[in-house]
């Protein structure tokens, strides 16, 4: 009886996750959550100056050799980190983020007995990355996606795209983050730039740029949850305001409910099998069936807004890494939004002084003015008065950056939080990025900045807004 009473209870195990790509906001986010639920994070990235990295839930960092120039360095790395943490009472899960879930993929017998994981297969990976073999696997499998050009050689290519109808998009097979991609008005236009994508990065067969038609409609993000076919949850939402515009990143989204796009997005990823978390990107008018645009077999990057809205993907696909099942509560958040204050600073900054050429000619009339009026005042003033029809631009982006401000209104802010505010140190990144190129680009966020050894030349600052008219 006092054996009993006195028994010792089992000894809980050791949670704890590896999170690679940490400088995404992405990270962060998913490292808030895991770390919510008591589980210690380490992340890692090429960078010392991730922003999740400096989240209060981030046990542990460090640092790895870049997965797309040196993948055995990068995996070597991995496997001393699993190594390090891994013993017989804990439960220890490798969760990466971004295009490093693909090289972990190829090398994944590299961390039997080492690491738990849920993520696709690397044949998954391909089907689902490479935008052409998956426009290829949606027309043999019927599947609603708008008409996609594929070629394997750029003469292929110039006797097919005048028949493709425009406008349309120019991508790259196997980019993320927008890189690459390119809305064309006609054939010429989409056969110059088609030249120039080749040239500049190097394309060779099997990584020419896919060409595929506009649809109309908006954009939609349905997100996945599978375990080895097996359909867990899903949940979509509509990016409000983007950067850059109508091509970017969403700067501000909102949950909604398209039953269409999830049981689409679940017919698709059952065909593959498909096992781990997915985005699908979808276009739609409100009315007719959804068009499948592409598939993200990664997180995404509105992972901070599924998880506001309830849907803690990060936290599930632990629980499906250490157990094999997980039960998934019902969402009780509705129509939540998020805000990315970066993203929108820069497209307050995009909405305002877009349009160039009308400040520097207006200010180029005035300037004709002020000095050659007395000598030719009625040419000068008549150049003038045609160009006040800029007052009206200026009023539209004085409009556009409202709108922006009155859809912040409500958002939660996805970066800072009050309970976890040093990942807004990850801001020093870019920087570095900037201060050695002297531009900030998705290629070179992507990439960590090594694509481009030598900055661009400086050019000579601009006076402000006033100085050019006064």
């Amino acid at each position: 009886m006092f054996k009993q009473i006195f028994k010792k209870s089992p000894k809980k195990r050791k949670q704890k996750c590896i999170l690679t790509f940490s400088r995404s906001w992405n990270t962060v986010a998913a490292a808030r959550c895991l770390g919510k639920h008591g589980i210690k994070v380490i992340t890692g990235d090429i960078s010392h100056v991730a922003a999740a990295g400096f989240s209060r839930y981030s046990h542990e960092k460090f640092t790895y050799p870049n997965p797309d120039r040196d993948p055995e360095g990068f995996i070597k790395k991995l496997v001393k980190v699993a190594k390090k943490h891994s013993s017989s009472d804990t439960d220890l899960v490798l969760m990466p983020i971004h295009t490093s879930a693909e090289v972990i993929a190829k090398y994944k017998d590299r961390f039997e007995g080492l690491v738990k994981m849920v993520i696709p297969t690397a044949e998954q990976f391909r089907l689902a990355g490479d935008k052409a073999l998956l426009a290829q696997f949606c027309e043999e499998n019927d599947v609603h996606m708008p008409r996609t050009l594929r070629v394997d050689s750029p003469e292929t290519f110039f006797k097919k795209a005048p028949k493709i109808n425009y406008p349309a998009f120019l991508k790259l097979p196997d980019a993320v983050a927008s890189i690459g991609l390119h809305k064309v008005k006609s054939s010429d236009e989409a056969i110059r730039i088609f030249r120039e994508m080749v040239e500049k990065y190097q394309l060779k067969k099997g990584g020419y740029p896919i060409l595929q038609e506009y649809v109309e409609g908006e954009d939609y993000c349905s997100t996945f949850l599978f375990h080895e076919g097996k359909f867990y949850t899903a949940m979509t939402y509509h990016n409000i305001l983007d950067y850059p515009k109508k091509s970017g990143m969403g700067a501000v989204r909102e949950t909604v409910s398209v039953p269409k796009m999830i049981e689409a997005g679940k017919e698709v990823l059952r065909k593959m099998k498909w096992n781990g978390v997915a985005e699908i990107d979808f276009r739609w008018d409100g009315k007719g069936e959804p068009w499948i645009i592409e598939i993200n077999p990664r997180f995404w990057g509105g992972l901070a807004q599924s998880i506001e809205s309830g849907y803690e993907y990060p936290y599930w696909l632990y629980q499906l890494a250490v157990k094999g099942d997980v039960d998934i509560p019902e969402s009780t958040k509705d129509e939540i939004k998020t805000v990315n204050p970066c993203l929108t600073a820069m497209l307050t900054l995009q909405e305002f002084t877009e349009n160039k050429e009308d400040t520097d000619e207006l200010a180029a009339a005035f300037a004709y003015l002020r000095e050659d009026f007395k000598k030719h005042h009625l040419k000068a003033l008549n150049r003038v008065l045609k160009r006040l029809e800029y007052a009206a631009t200026l009023k539209d982006r004085l409009k556009a950056v409202k709108k922006i401000l009155h859809e912040e209104r409500g958002a939660v802010n996805e970066l800072f939080k009050w309970k976890d505010p040093f990942p807004l140190l990850g801001i020093l990144y870019p920087l570095t990025i900037f201060i050695r190129h002297g531009k900030i680009t998705s290629e070179l966020l992507v990439d960590g900045g090594e694509k481009e050894k030598k900055p661009e030349t400086k050019k000579k600052p601009r006076h402000g807004f006033f100085k050019k008219f006064f």
